[in-house]
């Protein structure tokens, strides 16, 4: 019997990230600028960390200014993808925000920075609600 061979990607731990930014206009990109300036600063530390800035993440994750969401707080949306040192994904992307104060974005620097790269969870109170699917007519 052969061995099966393993995804080289499912064998490697995290070694960076990828992190998408909400900076839609007068939507998640009004919101606090000392809630980006912490997820700046920790993608300067993390060797293989991205931040990419983009429009509307409404598609991925309740927002207030995408069509049909009601969600009453404004405030950074970050959706975060796990990733190897050449940038091969790992692990399904995580959806984070509202992030409305600087405490939040710390927390989850702090687990980008070290508890991403030890396989630890992310903190709960920081993952985002993705919108449900539209009813089925």
């Amino acid at each position: 019997m052969t061995p099966r061979p393993h995804s080289t990607a499912a064998r490697q731990a995290a070694e960076g990230f990828t992190a998408a930014v909400c900076r839609a206009e007068g939507g998640c990109g009004a919101a606090d600028g000392r809630v980006l300036e912490a997820l700046r600063d920790v993608t300067r530390q993390v060797p293989f960390g991205l931040l990419v800035a983009t429009g509307c993440l409404g598609r991925h994750l309740h927002c207030p200014h995408h069509e049909g969401n009601q969600v009453p707080r404004a405030g950074h949306r970050v959706v975060v993808q796990p990733c190897t040192r050449d940038r091969t994904p790992l692990g399904p992307a995580l959806a984070f925000g509202p992030l409305t104060d600087p405490t939040q974005a710390e927390a989850l620097a702090a687990w980008l920075a070290e508890g991403l790269h030890q396989g630890r969870r992310p903190p709960r109170r920081l993952l985002a609600v993705r919108p449900s699917r539209p009813p089925e007519s």
